[in-house]
């Protein structure tokens, strides 16, 4: 979860103001929403399950 922490701290400036960050976490929503418990994850259907990627828009971002 260090990198995803770091990614998603760093997202807010990259991102234009319509952008949306999309993270892979594998098998760890438990740990990504212990993280970042103050942002409303987006989580979305894959292949491979429900939990897997999570979504955040740029405005989230801002206001997390």
């Amino acid at each position: 979860m260090d990198l995803v922490r770091k990614i998603v701290a760093g997202a807010a400036e990259r991102l234009t103001e319509n952008g949306v960050l999309v993270v892979e976490i594998g098998n760890e929503r438990a740990f990504a929403e212990a993280a970042f418990p103050d942002l409303e994850l987006t989580w979305l259907t894959t292949s491979a399950g429900d939990d897997m990627v999570f979504l955040l828009t740029a405005e989230q971002l801002q206001l997390g």
